[in-house]
């Protein structure tokens, strides 16, 4: 027997994927919807190994979840990874991830993540060809990468989708999806992960690190498995989390304009510690403790200030205007 896909939470989001497929009320597309690294994509892919089995025997099934591993099952097309860094020329490494045509990238040597609307073309080629089983599953990872020629051109597709095809989609920034092309499907929101279903990741970690862990992903299981794997990636995130703590704690409005001021030399940095500082904020208020009240009007200060990191306002005058407004 095939052993199933592992899969962290979100139980309900599974049971109704299920149900929609046991009752055959399959919608026509699915948009999961969420931040980064909660699973999407991994329980997108285990519907795909779900709804390419409908109706076969058990030995022909571990047959098709093996093809759906591999990203080499005939009715399955995937894009995730369109381009990756160092290795743009690489289509062999890419197509690991991504099993929707690459010939034209390759040809024009696209050195983008952005999806493109020759990327929807060649996708829509392979979508109406006869699958070879009941029914095709298209996966497509964060839609949010779109052109907008690309989002109309899917949109069309959406509006008059092929026959016995599925669609499923994930995003990490729903806001930035055209309402039309959202209307179009069946969306399903992600949330965080339970802490008592992400500690067993962590029973080899001492208590000091399985707290920061814990902390640092903030009910993203795949943050957990980076930071157990890449040390470096670990020791980066440690830092930000300690600076956000840090930053919360103080109440030295030259200290907090310190580390505002350090981090704003590096966009990067500064969009790591803002995370970091909502993930903490975003702790107090699951506390509901006698600070929680303060954690909200706190959030909602940094959170308009982070929509401000979008415009040309001056480094330095924002540095300051968040020491002195947190």
């Amino acid at each position: 027997m095939i052993q199933s896909i592992p899969i962290i939470g979100h139980a309900r989001k599974r049971e109704q994927l299920r149900r929609d497929l046991e009752q055959k009320s399959l919608a026509h597309a699915y948009l999961f919807a969420g931040k980064k690294h909660l699973g999407k994509f991994t329980i997108a892919r285990w519907f795909a190994e779900e709804v390419l089995s409908i109706g076969v025997e058990e030995g022909e099934k571990e047959r098709i979840v093996t093809l759906v591993r591999k990203n080499a099952h005939p009715d399955l097309l995937t894009l995730d990874q369109l381009w990756i860094e160092d290795l743009c020329t690489d289509w062999n490494v890419i197509a690991k991830s991504s099993s929707a045509p690459q010939q034209h990238r390759a040809k024009a040597k696209v050195k983008t993540d952005v999806i493109g609307i020759d990327d929807i073309r060649a996708l829509q080629e392979r979508l109406y060809q006869t699958p070879q089983g009941s029914r095709s599953i298209c996966l497509i990872r964060s839609i949010e990468r779109l052109h907008i020629t690309a989002a109309n051109a899917l949109l069309k597709i959406l509006e008059e989708p092929p026959p016995n095809v599925l669609f499923c989609f994930t995003t990490e920034l729903l806001s930035a999806i055209p309402e039309t092309v959202v209307s179009r499907m069946r969306l399903l929101h992600f949330s965080g992960v339970l802490r008592e279903e992400l500690e067993p990741l962590l029973s080899d970690s001492s208590p000091e690190d399985r707290e920061l862990i814990l902390g640092i992903a903030g009910g993203a299981p795949g943050i957990i498995f980076r930071c157990l794997k890449d040390t470096e990636y670990f020791r980066t995130e440690r830092q930000a989390y300690l600076d956000a703590r840090r930053f919360l704690e103080t109440r030295s409005d030259v200290e907090r304009f310190r580390i505002m001021s350090e981090v704003f030399e590096d966009p990067a940095a500064s969009s790591l510690l803002f995370r970091h500082l909502v993930l903490h904020l975003q702790g107090e208020l699951r506390k509901e403790s006698q600070h929680a009240e303060e954690a909200v009007e706190r959030a909602k200060k940094l959170f308009s200030i982070l929509r401000t990191l979008e415009t040309n306002t001056h480094r330095g005058l924002l540095a300051a205007n968040i020491a002195l407004s947190s």
